[in-house]
């Protein structure tokens, strides 16, 4: 990628170089220098205008120094940091449990800036939608704003109001992301395995499905179905009506977090019993339903009463498909019965790359993990560690966890988390076995085996019908020279671009020599054309300034 490319969009432009001297001024000029930032045009005038500082201050860890710069540049570079702290394996534990710590807590937007959204998406003014309305928010995000109401009925609610703007903002910033992780992954070797575009990507899906409200509240209905039968699991209700694509009601949360332990006597809970039903509940979300909320940190957890959990932010909710699941009952039950090609398998499973670059020491590795860590990790009900030590392995042989695994994972570090928080003896263990092995016994229950036989069969029948034909189109083709064969050779785009590009500057040089040699020579024939010659070299001198702006506009930053 080159500047002209972000040249095109002035916005995108000045948001770059805005990038730059942020990320410089916290410490990351060599990261800036090693993917070739540093030296190009942006940054070269950056540092001749005296905008791009020095770090200041005391040194600060590279987790603190990355916290503060993404807060710094908005709202979209912290919320791609809160997401980038659910990827350990790409990032390694100790960032991601520095970015963690991202708060997401901004100044609020006046409610007169935030009245009109109600009569653009619901069509009506506030007084008209809800008998009382607090116009001062309990909750400011970088997205929304949380306000407290009552309907009509005398429902007392929360309401949810996405800030005005919020979605032009961050599709320009995502825009940005998108070609600076382009540019990174063609001029960083290291980053290559890392495939920043695809984080940038599934940053963008993420963000995405927040922006939209009506999918938050499909979710939190799910989850209501899901929890029906289950009353110390409080599902606020959505009140559609009431809602819009920027707009949410939902039952209001008369609750307290769940790590406030002061408050568990008044409320009649018990630290013990919240820690064991908040740790059940997300392993029925997962191996059960298959729906998991993916940020269970205590901020999202309150407590009601007498032993009630209610689960706030249910919008950031992670999916698995039934062989997901499978796959993590593999790997959990590979650990518990020291299986070390079971193991293997499962890990390869959750991967996107599918093979490691050495699967012997991969394998010698994964032996001596269950050996001698194990034992440890199971005796002590830590399940947070083992698969903090198991996505050390995956990172040292560049296997990358798919998204949806990582969202996985960190939740359940993150409940287990909340556990030992609430009761220090806690074990995860024995909660989270028992589902593992019901998921293992229903794979040969007589149902599911006729099921899948019944699958597989029909697959082969299907598959066989099709071969014939296939068969006969190929001859076909073949027949009448129609088999063509496509052969893609990496970069090969690039390099013709170059070659039309460098072509391109020879002949306008060409040219332009030319236009100088016979406007001097129309000149020295001292004939009445002789202010034609002085015009082809004022043509001939704009032709060369435009040449040398574009060779310099176009070197690589």
């Amino acid at each position: 990628m080159y500047y002209t490319k972000l040249g095109k969009n002035t916005v995108n432009a000045v948001r770059f170089a805005e990038v730059l001297q942020v990320m410089a001024r916290h410490g990351f000029a060599d990261l800036l220098g090693r993917a070739g930032f540093r030296n190009g045009l942006p940054a070269r005038v950056l540092r001749s205008l005296n905008l791009i500082e020095a770090p200041k201050g005391p040194p600060e860890t590279l987790g603190a120094r990355l916290c503060a710069a993404l807060t710094e540049l908005g709202p979209t570079f912290v919320k791609f940091g809160q997401i980038l702290s659910t990827r350990s394996d790409i990032v390694g534990p100790t960032l991601a449990q520095e970015l963690t710590h991202l708060q997401d807590n901004v100044e609020p937007v006046p409610f007169d800036k935030m009245r009109g959204v109600f009569v653009e998406t619901l069509g009506e003014e506030i007084e008209t939608l809800y008998a009382t309305f607090n116009t001062t928010p309990v909750a400011s995000a970088s997205l929304s704003q949380v306000y407290q109401a009552t309907l009509s009925g005398g429902e007392k609610v929360a309401v949810k109001v996405q800030r005005p703007g919020s979605e032009k903002k961050i599709e320009a910033d995502l825009s940005l992301m998108r070609q600076i992780a382009d540019w990174i992954a063609e001029h960083m070797e290291d980053a290559k395995l890392l495939d920043p575009a695809g984080i940038v990507d599934e940053f963008a899906r993420s963000i995405h499905r927040e922006l939209d409200f009506n999918i938050e509240a499909r979710i939190i209905d799910q989850f209501a179905q899901n929890f029906e039968d289950m009353p110390q699991v409080f599902i606020p209700g959505v009140y559609h009506d009431f809602s819009s694509s920027r707009i949410i009601t939902m039952d209001w949360i008369d609750g307290v977090r769940v790590d406030q332990l002061d408050a568990y006597e008044a409320r009649n809970c018990d630290p013990h019993t919240m820690a064991l039903l908040g740790c059940d509940v997300l392993c029925r979300m997962i191996f059960e339903q298959r729906l998991f909320h993916a940020d269970p940190h205590p901020g999202n957890l309150f407590i009601t009463q007498n032993n009630q959990i209610a689960f706030l932010d249910l919008g950031m909710a992670g999916h698995l498909e039934r062989t997901d699941v499978a796959a993590i009952a593999d790997l959990f039950l590979a650990i518990f019965h020291e299986d070390t090609s079971a193991c293997i398998n499962a890990i390869l499973t959750l991967t996107t790359q599918g093979e490691p670059h050495d699967m012997h020491a991969l394998e010698h590795e994964i032996a001596e993990f269950i050996a001698f860590e194990a034992p440890t990790i199971i005796g002590g009900g830590q399940v947070g560690r083992g698969i903090e030590t198991a996505l050390q392995i995956l990172r040292r042989y560049k296997l990358e966890l798919a998204p949806r695994f990582s969202l996985l994972l960190k939740a359940l570090a993150t409940i287990e988390t909340v556990g030992r928080a609430l009761d220090p003896k806690f074990d995860f263990v024995p909660i989270i076995q028992p589902y593992l092995e019901h998921l293992i016994l229903m794979r040969f229950h007589p149902k599911q085996v006729l099921k899948e036989a019944r699958l597989n069969a029909s697959a082969l029948l299907k598959l066989g019908r099709q071969i014939p034909d296939d068969v006969g189109r190929l001859l076909q083709q073949m027949r009448h020279g129609k088999v063509r064969f496509n052969i893609h050779h990496e970069y090969l785009e690039n390099l013709a671009h170059t070659i039309d590009r460098s072509s391109n500057r020879q002949v306008v040089g060409m040219i332009t020599a030319a236009i100088i040699v016979g406007s001097s020579l129309i000149i020295a024939t001292d004939s009445p054309l002789s202010r034609l010659g002085i015009g082809g070299y004022i043509f001939a001198g704009l032709l060369g300034a435009g040449l040398i702006i574009s060779i310099l506009w176009s070197r690589k930053f």
